[in-house]
């Protein structure tokens, strides 16, 4: 591993489980515990990713999705887990919380073993955060489980080497779902999640020159199709002319390619 590059896998990504490991010759992080930690140990094993390179653990939010493993497998691996106090405070009732806690303000900047973290709040159901990881001049950001991305979220998520963003539904194959009105409008409201369209727009404003990575996260098994979805993205990177950028969109069943971020 030369020390200009990170490595990023998805162990997973959707409504049933969430999680990315960040490996960079220094150790690596685990962002979002979404799976048992039997899951977990097993999608490592089958992508590569040495769960004793790491050095630390990110949360987003609470929600089992994202925090499925996170008590079990951070106490296993004897790893501090970084996230908000409110975030904290809702894992220790659901007895979900790891021995070993950091917890910081949404906004705050801190250093995990020669990784730079930015968090920022996200809109959504609770305390959710997002994260822009640097190490050794290289970004990554990523933003999973918004309802709308603000001034402030665009502005930490512009011109990464790396984003990973949320394309969670198709807007006609939500409304013509079984689900619930309730669920329907909370999915699509301020706090919910972001659907294709949205996500597609915001590109032209987050994708910037040194951007040569863009992975899309979270994508709905029942209110969305993967193909048409990279149909809409290739067609957005074409207009915005870089088709040359390197994307793809994130399965829940089954790990990613082990891309390299590179400056």
């Amino acid at each position: 591993m030369t020390e200009n590059r990170i490595f990023f896998n998805s162990l997973g990504s959707g409504s049933n489980g969430n999680s990315f490991f960040i490996d960079t010759p220094n150790g690596a992080l685990l962002v979002d515990q979404g799976f048992s930690r039997k899951e977990l140990l097993a999608r490592m094993e089958k992508c590569s990713c040495d769960p004793a390179r790491l050095c630390g653990a990110l949360l987003t939010h609470e929600h089992g999705d994202h925090a499925k493993g996170t008590r079990i497998f951070c106490d296993t691996f004897n790893i501090p887990l970084y996230t908000t106090m409110m975030t904290a405070n809702s894992l220790a009732k659901k007895k979900n919380l790891p021995k070993m806690v950091r917890t910081f303000e949404p906004g705050a900047q801190f250093e995990i073993s020669g990784f730079g973290i930015t968090s920022f709040a996200l809109p959504h159901d609770v305390d959710t955060v997002g994260f822009k990881i640097e190490y050794n001049g290289i970004s990554i950001g990523i933003a999973t489980d918004l309802g709308c991305a603000g001034e402030s979220i665009r502005r930490v998520l512009a011109n990464c080497h790396a984003l990973v963003i949320e394309s969670n539904y198709d807007l006609d194959m939500l409304m013509n779902s079984p689900r619930s009105l309730e669920l329907k409008r909370r999915i699509c409201g301020f706090r919910g999640h972001l659907d294709n369209t949205y996500t597609a727009e915001l590109l032209g404003e987050l994708l910037g020159e040194r951007t040569g990575l863009l992975l899309l996260a979270h994508v709905s098994r029942e209110c969305n199709d993967p193909e048409r979805l990279h149909e809409l993205c290739a067609a957005t990177l074409k207009s915005l002319q870089k088709e040359h950028l390197k994307f793809a969109v994130l399965k829940q069943d089954t790990p990613s390619d082990k891309f390299a971020v590179i400056p």
